[in-house]
């Protein structure tokens, strides 16, 4: 499985694109955290993008990947 990382900002149009520019099959997803390092706050996975964006016909242009990971984590639970 191949990684890439992106800022939990982008949306969803950058994030697959850096997916498919990196040749990657997650997203680990940062967090600016105030001042201090970033930290990972998700992963999501193509097959996320996939199920609870395209095929619900959400427009991947506003959407963000933090969004996407809030969505995720709430399903989880």
């Amino acid at each position: 499985m191949r990684y890439t990382l992106i800022e939990s900002s982008a949306t969803i149009q950058a994030a697959s694109a850096a997916m498919r520019d990196r040749d990657a099959d997650a997203l680990l997803v940062l967090e600016a955290d105030g001042g201090s390092e970033p930290r990972a706050m998700a992963v999501i996975f193509a097959s996320d993008i996939v199920t609870r964006v395209v095929a619900l016909g959400l427009d991947p242009r506003v959407l963000t990947v933090s969004d996407l990971a809030a969505v995720i984590d709430a399903v989880s639970e």
